[in-house]
């Protein structure tokens, strides 16, 4: 077989194979209210108890959630967004799901369960450390949502707040006779709910339509395309 034709058989493979991709994303389902939900559930829940829920005084309940629905299922949405191109889609979700998966292991596995000689505020101080890093990831995802839709740019407003809140509730306002969380860590949760709902709704607004039901939510486009 000579190199041109060898050429053209490579040539050919290639083809098939974008093809087959094409074929198999056009047959995967939009993982993205599947991701936003499982989000949106898990963070209720957490934000609630960050809040100072005399309901939810303790965040156990939170784990088989972060395990399983806002981690684990989370995360396989974010892989499916990749599936179907949604580059951005596939990073959140991904990244999120993986959030709740780590904060699940850190609970399970007694990660943050240390002692530092002369700072009683050591944990306090390592876990703000971690939110901050999520803080700074969600400011970044803010930015490239700035030219969809209202609701999802809200959600991430509500987000970012929640998490600056909760960072600072690590570092400031700390006592060693607290009972549940401080003031700072109390707003970031209700920022947290509002969030949470804005990912309900995110959701729902791709999942209700006008074939199957009898009105739609509305996302106030921001794309300014018809300017």
């Amino acid at each position: 077989m000579s190199f041109i034709e060898e050429g053209k058989e490579g040539k050919y493979e290639i083809h098939k194979e974008i093809e087959k991709t094409k074929y198999l994303a056009s047959k995967i389902a939009n993982p993205g209210p599947l991701g936003l939900c499982s989000f949106a559930l898990t963070t209720f829940v957490m934000s609630i108890n960050s809040a100072g829920s005399s309901d939810l005084p303790l965040p156990n309940i939170v784990i088989g959630l972060a395990l399983f629905y806002g981690g684990l299922v989370q995360l396989l949405a974010g892989m499916w967004n990749f599936m179907v191109g949604n580059t951005f889609g596939a990073t959140a979700a991904s990244s999120y799901g993986a959030f709740w998966l780590s904060y699940a292991a850190n609970f399970i596995f007694r990660l943050t369960d240390f002692d530092v000689p002369g700072n009683p505020f050591a944990v306090d101080h390592a876990v703000g450390i971690y939110l901050l890093g999520w803080t700074i990831f969600t400011f970044l995802l803010t930015l490239a949502v700035l030219k969809t839709n209202g609701a999802t740019l809200l959600m991430f407003f509500f987000l970012n707040i929640s998490l600056i809140f909760l960072t600072l509730g690590k570092f400031f306002l700390l006592s060693e006779d607290a009972k549940g969380p401080n003031v700072l860590t109390r707003i970031g949760g209700v920022f947290g709910i509002l969030s949470s709902l804005m990912a309900w709704y995110n959701a729902f607004a791709e999942l209700i339509t006008l074939e199957n039901s009898y009105f739609k939510l509305p996302v106030y486009d921001l794309s300014r395309k018809n300017i």
